[in-house]
């Protein structure tokens, strides 16, 4: 069960539209490993060069209407 920290910085997110250093999936099927690897790399690479302590791959969120609808 998530905390409220981890809540608020959900909302916060989802809040937000995507950028460079938010993605958001659904995550309805499964992903590969070669797949997600290129979304960490592709994001940690863009918080270095923008210089963001972090940056999110956020699964169970539809990116389009962010609405949380969890992963299977």
């Amino acid at each position: 069960m998530p905390d409220e920290d981890d809540l608020q910085l959900l909302n916060e997110l989802i809040s937000e539209w995507e950028n460079e250093i938010v993605e958001f999936k659904e995550a309805s099927g499964n992903f590969s490993t070669d797949e997600i690897g290129r979304y960490f790399s592709a994001l940690s690479n863009e918080a270095n060069l923008r210089g963001a302590a972090s940056a999110w791959l956020v699964f169970g969120v539809k990116d389009k209407m962010h609405q949380i609808v969890g992963t299977p």
